[in-house]
C-alpha cells in the first residue's frame, strides 16, 4: 500500500513541476527563488545525473523500465515492510517519472538550480533520497543482526 502511494504521489508532484515549468519559464531562463541560494532554470537533459551520456535515451528507457518492473514485481510479490516498501516507492516514482518524460519528449525536464550542482528535478530528489534511505535500512538490518 504504502508502495503505491508513494509511487503515484513522486509522478504526481514531478509531472505537474515538470509542466509548470516548461509552461512558465523559456528554455534557458533562470529566476531567483532563494536569492543567492537556489534558482528555477529550466533545462533539458538528453543524459542522466551529471548529463552523461548524454543522447542516449533508447539505454535509459530500457535500464528504467527494468528498474521500475525489478521494484514493482520485488514490492507486489514479496511485500516487504512499510518501510522498505517506501523506500522501493520513491526509488520507483522517480524512475517513472523520468521515463514518461523519456518517453514522451527524448529528454528530462530538470529546473532546481544550486549553482554549484548539476540541475536536477523531483523525480531525481526522489532517487537521491531513496537510495540514501535504502543504504540506511540495509545498514540499520545488518546491525540488527549483529545484535542478535
Amino acid at each position: 500500500m504504502y508502495y503505491w502511494i508513494i509511487l503515484i504521489l513522486v509522478i504526481a508532484v514531478d509531472q505537474s513541476s515538470k509542466w509548470w515549468i516548461s509552461s512558465i519559464f523559456s528554455l534557458g531562463e533562470s529566476r531567483a527563488l532563494i536569492d543567492g541560494v537556489l534558482w528555477l532554470t529550466y533545462v533539458q537533459n538528453q543524459g542522466a545525473a551529471f548529463s552523461i551520456m548524454q543522447g542516449k535515451v533508447l539505454f535509459f528507457i530500457v535500464a528504467s523500465v527494468i528498474v521500475i518492473a525489478a521494484l514493482a514485481v520485488w514490492a507486489v510479490v514479496y511485500r516487504p515492510p512499510a518501510q522498505l516498501a517506501s523506500i522501493f516507492g520513491l526509488l520507483t516514482g522517480g524512475a517513472a517519472g523520468n521515463l514518461i518524460d523519456r518517453l514522451r519528449l527524448s529528454y528530462v525536464i530538470d529546473f532546481f538550480d544550486l549553482h554549484w550542482w548539476p540541475i536536477f528535478n523531483i523525480a531525481d530528489m526522489a532517487i537521491v533520497i531513496g537510495g540514501v534511505l535504502l543504504l540506511g535500512y540495509v545498514f540499520m538490518q545488518e546491525r540488527s543482526e549483529q545484535l542478535k
